[in-house]
């Protein structure tokens, strides 16, 4: 690791810089300048250059970020459009569509969303998905409980006795 005091004489030669070309190339500049001088303080001795260095490792910081970020963008916009449920699905007596099931889903926040598809799509326990998600069997249930709540209240038509075999069931 390098010498506290030869650190901060590089930051103090080099920080204001290499801040401003990191907002050049774009994103949350002051963090990749962070994470280039913690790397930086990471090495056993000091690089030639110390300033390529920092650039180049905030350069790449910045540009692996931007990647991930379109990466992300891209599987979301992907997802929107894709329906959970390929076809119909048969509830108790009565078919529910697949995309009404989906954007009722989707209105709801997670980790509630996702505790009921582990559940009764997945056929995970409350336990199981205690585990997954962090937190207490209990908890798993009472998030599973508010979120067909939620379903009930946005398919009211439907018979709470119908809803209730169907969450009875699984």
């Amino acid at each position: 690791m390098l010498d506290p005091d030869k650190l901060t004489e590089v930051w103090d030669q080099h920080a204001d810089r290499l801040l401003l070309i990191a907002r050049s190339i774009g994103g949350p500049a002051e963090d990749a300048v962070q994470e280039a001088f913690i790397a930086l303080a990471t090495q056993k001795q000091l690089p030639d250059d110390p300033m390529a260095w920092l650039v180049k490792v905030t350069r790449h910081r910045l540009l692996q970020w931007r990647r991930s970020r379109l990466r992300r963008r891209a599987r979301e916009s992907r997802r929107t459009d894709v329906a959970w449920f390929d076809c119909d699905m048969t509830l108790v007596d009565q078919k529910i569509d697949a995309k009404e099931i989906t954007a009722a889903l989707q209105e709801i926040d997670s980790p509630d969303r996702e505790i009921i598809v582990m559940h009764l799509w997945g056929g995970m326990t409350f336990d199981a998905i205690a585990k997954v998600v962090g937190g207490s069997r209990a908890k798993a249930h009472r998030n599973f409980q508010r979120g067909i709540g939620t379903l009930q209240t946005k398919f009211s038509d439907t018979p709470k006795s119908a809803t209730k075999r169907l969450v009875h069931e699984h």
